[in-house]
């Protein structure tokens, strides 16, 4: 009987200390939203797809006077971690390298012989993965720059830079990075299209929100004529403003497509990709929800 109480109180210490462990990891997990440097280190070898041509002096001075004051976490997002620059007027996104490989797991341990064949597919689908990914950015980096608000793609480790960032993550800890063996991005920071549009009513009128409105349905257009493809393609979290100027936020789902340039293709896809935003129009502003509409079928009328 005293054995059976001593293994119980031993049972019960170790059931209390796995579920604070357990919950510690979980209170860590939310207040850093996951974030953790090991996270976007890589060990990718140079690939000759993913480069990008150089920037032109002003651009590069450009991005130096960026990168010259420190970053603070704004979001995570699918594919990256984002920081926003410290006068709010860009945003680096750091890639979550972390979940675009095979578990350490699978790589380290040696596995049966039956199940090679599995990791060998797993490693391939990673790697596949990360692959089309950063062809996407490619893509935006190399034909829409603008409508993308891109400043700065690298993909590729280099000697270079010879620049050091300073990131503070959602807790406030500071981190070093040497950016020449980082893959990152650098971005105009937008605001999203719903608020743009509730901001612009308010300060500028209708005129205004209406003149935005077409712009968006404008790059939309842009970007199925040019042959690109979005295969996730959310106006409320993956598009923003530059004032009145639409960028597409979110570009890590690009796939060139050339079939999709046919306006009675890509005429129906925008009406599917817009057709959350009409409906918010329509409950907050009905006159800017028949202006979206006039505007998708002017895509109408041009193709005749």
């Amino acid at each position: 009987m005293f054995m059976n109480k001593k293994y119980l109180k031993s049972s019960v210490r170790l059931l209390a200390v796995v579920l604070f462990a357990v919950l510690a990891k979980q209170f860590c997990y939310k207040k850093t939203d996951g974030f953790a440097l090991y996270k976007i280190l890589s060990d990718l070898s140079f690939n000759q797809e993913w480069e990008c041509p150089p920037l032109s002096q002003a651009d590069s001075e450009q991005l130096e006077k960026i990168l010259s004051q420190p970053f603070h976490y704004l979001a995570k997002g699918a594919q990256s971690y984002v920081f926003a620059s410290e006068d709010g007027e860009t945003v680096i996104k750091f890639f979550r390298v972390y979940h675009m490989r095979p578990p350490l797991w699978m790589t380290a341990l040696s596995l049966p012989l039956p199940l090679q064949p599995y990791r060998i597919c797993k490693m391939i689908e990673k790697r596949v993965e990360l692959g089309k990914d950063f062809q996407s950015y490619t893509i935006a980096f190399q034909q829409m720059k603008e409508e993308t608000g891109l400043l700065y793609l690298h993909l590729n480790k280099t000697s270079h830079l010879k620049k050091h960032l300073t990131i503070y993550d959602k807790i406030g800890i500071a981190h070093d990075l040497d950016l020449d063996k980082m893959e990152f991005l650098v971005q105009k920071k937008a605001t999203l299209v719903y608020p743009s549009i509730e901001r612009l009513m308010k300060s500028e009128g209708e005129a205004a929100a209406r003149e935005a409105i077409g712009a968006l349905v404008h790059l939309l257009v842009n970007r199925c004529e040019k042959g690109i493809f979005d295969k996730d393609p959310d106006l409320n979290t993956n598009f923003g403003f530059l004032d009145k100027r639409p960028i597409q936020i979110d570009i890590g789902r690009f796939r060139l497509d050339p079939e999709r340039n046919n306006p009675d293709v890509y005429r129906n896809e925008i009406i599917r990709i817009t057709d959350n935003f009409r409906q918010w129009l329509e409950s907050n502003y009905p006159p800017l929800s028949e202006h979206l509409l006039s505007e998708i079928g002017n895509i109408a009328d041009q193709s005749l």
